[in-house]
């Protein structure tokens, strides 16, 4: 089977990071500015997706497991989530299909295989992610993805602009 995307680990000397984007600037900013490789090392895990081995960038995600409290959960018990820390698309992909995968577009693409990451990770009950509340195509994205918003809370409070809202995505959802 062919993959949907190529991907693996950005490197901070990637050059395509320095012209990056998808419309968002704070998701830009963390990419370009590589927030996410400070000390020598990258934290969190940050992937970039390519069209193909050497291709075009499509985009890039930071994500890591951590262990966190469900939504609506009765009890004070943590369970593995893939948490999504930050993702973007690059504007030029944004609403194409994946000819790799007709039946999607390219940030479903990048959502697949981050939602098989969470599938291949020992006691992974899911998924979870933070977006701002004035991105509303991104929460729509979400939501049809198999997303939804933590009701119950937290509403992370920004340093600037819109509050961001938590969304959840269990397995086999």
């Amino acid at each position: 089977m062919v993959p949907a995307l190529f991907y693996e680990f950005a490197v901070p000397d990637d050059k395509e990071l320095d012209s990056f984007d998808s419309g968002e600037q704070e998701v830009d900013d963390y990419f370009i500015n590589r927030e996410w490789f400070k000390g020598g090392r990258a934290s969190p895990p940050t992937y970039v997706f390519r069209t193909e081995d050497g291709g075009q960038v499509v985009g890039y995600a930071a994500v890591s497991f951590c262990n966190v409290i469900p939504p609506n959960s009765q009890s004070m018990v943590k369970a593995k989530y893939l948490t999504i820390f930050v993702c973007g698309v690059n504007k030029q992909f944004q609403g194409k299909r994946n000819p790799r995968s007709p039946q999607e577009n390219f940030a479903a693409s990048i959502f697949a295989i981050l939602e098989d990451f969470a599938a291949k990770k020992a006691s992974c009950e899911g998924l979870k992610l933070w977006v701002r509340t004035s991105n509303s195509r991104a929460i729509r994205f979400y939501e049809k993805f198999g997303f939804f918003q933590d009701t119950s809370g937290p509403v992370q409070e920004a340093k600037e602009g819109s509050p961001h809202l938590t969304m959840w995505k269990p397995l086999g959802s």
